[in-house]
């Protein structure tokens, strides 16, 4: 029996890489996802209908998975930080100063200014 090379599959933030596999409606059967681990086989079947979810069995309407899974997605836990946008320079001009300016500690006034 060959290796199943998607196993053991490592994302670039150090998780495990996710196996998702689609099912189409099939006659009665409602289409489905199917989201395995990457580095085992367990697994979650979520089939989904016009306005209902099923997750591992347990049937809800979409607004109501809504409201239990998205405060999930924005929690922050301990140890884990979001990373910074880095911010694209604000159209202020800086003032130029000049090498005489640069030169001098400040505070102190130049001979040559009037």
């Amino acid at each position: 029996m060959g290796t199943n090379r998607k196993i053991a599959q490592t994302r670039s933030d150090g998780y495990w890489d996710i196996r998702v596999f689609h099912r189409t409606k099939q006659g009665k059967r409602d289409p489905r996802f199917l989201l395995k681990c990457g580095c085992c086989n367990e697994q979650l079947q979520v089939y989904y209908g016009e306005d209902s979810l099923e997750i591992n069995g347990i049937m809800g309407s979409v607004d109501n998975w809504r409201e239990l899974l998205l405060p999930l997605l924005d929690m922050k836990l301990p140890g884990q930080t979001r990373q910074k946008l880095k911010h694209a320079p604000s159209g202020r001009a800086k003032k130029s100063v000049t090498k005489q300016e640069k030169r001098e500690p400040p505070g102190r006034k130049s001979l040559n200014a009037p």
